[in-house]
């Protein structure tokens, strides 16, 4: 694998993203820049993306490497992650925080071979990197659940790590695969079939290769100690001690256990996630304790690594990081062909992808990450973008109270399009998953540069006023299924004996279906009297359609934002049928943010039809 050209395997190449600052627009932002940098480094075959955070003066003699957990739960903890390697550089550690080779922005998918050993193999090369980058051989591994798990693993293998924190991890992997059965439940289908024993769990697929690499690792048993000093941190949600500090101490190392608060509230959804500065603070505290700062360090001379651009990924396509914004801050990365400057129309084309709640730029269950590499892989040039206060891109001081409803939203996306064009691009579409196509919306309305928008499981697509804890939006922001589900479900037997059995929450479902009917009776009053609110976002579609500006809806059919979708445009978009600019699409099979494999490839693949069709 190589990086713009230039092979990677001894060095790892710190990016020089895309879209540098002007000296009046970088004067507020040398501090971030200087502190965090993105970088790639060749590992399993291929290369993984993370970032580098350089220590705070004065600095430590020892670097530390975050290891995240696998699957949905390193989505969860991603913010964690960013805020703790501040807070260690601020403490004068030099961080390198990194996604495994498969996961997150790095090459790769779950669906490779030997995941396991490609996990480890990245833990390796990070560690390797870190001594290279921050100039020191001390380095401790930091995980959480499987990271911390790995971590141990890799750590016993090297025989060089100073430090290790392990927060609630998995005594070995049998006991993530249990987990991972438990919230599987036969839900979805593995590419090899059901009887494969492959596993897909909360948005990822675990081959059944990977189930049984998992299930070897064992953290509790070891032959040597995996590092100098451990520490064990308990979750505040589960009483109970780990085993594995007497084990180590047996094997000779200082360990010790400690229950910290936080984890609970930091593994939820990413929306929802709340740090404990506090404790992560103590576990940079407990490093410090055998790594001083140096007051009087003598400057370490560091060659510093080719400038590189993009990297390459198997058929000739790169990714490219970006920052963009008027301060050049909020931060995205560009998947494109490797010609795609002098490619044909499409190469003229720009897609969006816009964040799905507090998911950061990869989407939900890494929808995002795919999607672009198969896009590009047909010509396109597509943006993953993270809009301010989300993913690696700094909040403008407080965080909005509505999140991802910001106000600012649309001009941080109407920014990236101004930087896209700056690249040559003429044509902009935005997609979204829920609360990312209200964002595509308002920002079509706003921004007539904006070609066409594709709105995916949408449960809203305009605020009432500046609240939207309104009757009907608040009633469509309950986790429901449609009201098309409920229907065909009448004449399931089953559903009538998990009534019978207290089930069904008949309440909360009459509730729903009781809103339903008063919006559409208030809709009716309001178009007797002359029209209201109710009938804005349609009104604002057909404006857009008359401007030329295609709309795609997609909609899963069993999702709750069907029921809002066919309020405004009528059941399957009825109510905009003869409309060239306007098509909606029903899919089976779909939960709402694509979590399995096969609903992932459907409703790419019926994207790239539809774009295909619209193309120039």
């Amino acid at each position: 694998m190589q990086l713009s050209g230039v092979p990677i395997g001894a060095a790892a190449a710190l990016f020089q993203p895309s879209g540098a600052a002007t000296p009046a627009q970088a004067a507020g932002d040398v501090a971030l820049r200087d502190a965090a940098k993105p970088i790639a480094f060749d590992a399993a075959g291929g290369w993984c993306f993370g970032w580098f955070h350089r220590a705070a003066a004065p600095a430590r003699n020892m670097a530390v490497v975050l290891c995240r957990p696998i699957g949905y739960e390193a989505m969860c903890s991603y913010q964690a992650y960013t805020r703790w390697a501040e807070i260690l550089a601020e403490s004068g550690f030099d961080v390198l925080r990194f996604d495994y080779h498969g996961t997150g922005d790095s090459a790769g998918s779950d669906a490779d071979p030997d995941r396991v050993a490609a996990w480890m193999d990245s833990i390796a090369r990070a560690v390797d990197e870190a001594r290279r980058l921050a100039g020191v051989e001390r380095v401790a591994l930091v995980g959480v659940r499987m990271g911390a798990t790995l971590a141990a693993c890799v750590a016993e293998r090297l025989g060089t790590i100073d430090s290790l924190v392990m927060w609630a991890p998995f005594p070995s992997g049998r006991a993530f695969t249990r987990e991972l059965r438990a919230a599987g439940g036969n839900r979805g289908v593995a590419t090899g079939g059901p009887d494969d024993g492959s596993i897909e769990a909360l948005g990822y697929l675990y081959t059944a290769q990977t189930i049984e690499d998992m299930q070897a690792l064992d953290c509790h048993h070891l032959e040597r100690a995996p590092a100098a000093r451990v520490l064990v941190i308990g979750r505040d949600d589960m009483p109970g001690r780990s085993p594995l500090p007497a084990a180590y101490r047996a094997l000779g190392a200082m360990a010790s256990h400690e229950v910290l608060p936080g984890y609970a509230k930091m593994m939820v959804e990413p929306h929802a996630s709340v740090l404990e500065p506090a404790s992560l603070k103590a576990v940079a505290d407990w490093l410090g304790m055998t790594a001083p700062r140096l007051e009087a360090q003598a400057a370490v001379a560091i060659a510093p690594p080719a400038a590189m651009r993009e990297a390459q990924l198997p058929g000739g396509l790169t990714e490219t990081p970006m920052y963009f914004g008027p301060s050049q801050s909020l931060f995205g990365i560009l998947t494109e062909p490797r010609d795609a400057a002098g490619g044909g129309p499409r190469s003229k084309t720009a897609i969006l992808l816009l964040n799905v709640g507090g998911n950061y730029r990869i989407g939900p269950n890494r929808f995002y990450v795919r999607m672009a590499r198969m896009l590009a892989d047909q010509g396109w040039r597509v943006f993953r973008l993270d809009l301010a206060g989300i993913g690696d891109s700094p909040s403008r001081g407080e965080p909005h109270p509505a999140g991802y409803f910001s106000d600012d939203a649309p001009a941080d996306v109407s920014a990236a399009i101004d930087r896209l064009a700056a690249e040559g691009c003429e044509r902009f579409y935005l997609m979204g998953v829920c609360s990312g196509s209200y964002v595509a919306f308002q920002t079509a309305l706003a921004d007539p540069r904006v070609t066409g928008q594709v709105l995916m499981n949408s449960r809203l697509l305009e605020r009432d006023g500046a609240d939207a804890s309104g009757t009907w939006q608040s009633s469509m922001q309950k986790h429901y299924k449609s009201a098309a589900y409920y229907l065909k479900s009448m004449w399931r037997p089953q559903v009538y004996a998990r009534l019978l059995r207290g089930q069904v929450d008949v309440r909360g479902i009459s509730e729903r279906m009781g809103t339903l009917v008063s919006a559409r009776c208030r809709r009716l009053v309001d178009h007797l009297v002359g029209g209201g609110r109710a009938e804005n976002v349609l009104r604002a579609t057909r404006r857009l359609s008359q401007r030329g500006t295609d709309t795609f809806v997609v909609m899963s059919a069993e999702d709750d934002g069907r029921d809002y979708v066919e309020f405004q445009y009528g059941i399957g978009g009825s109510r905009l049928k003869g409309d060239k600019n306007f098509r909606m699409v029903i899919v089976d099979d779909c939960d709402h943010t694509f979590s399995t494999s096969y609903s992932q490839k459907m409703v790419i693949e019926i994207v790239a039809r539809h774009l295909e069709g619209r193309a120039p």
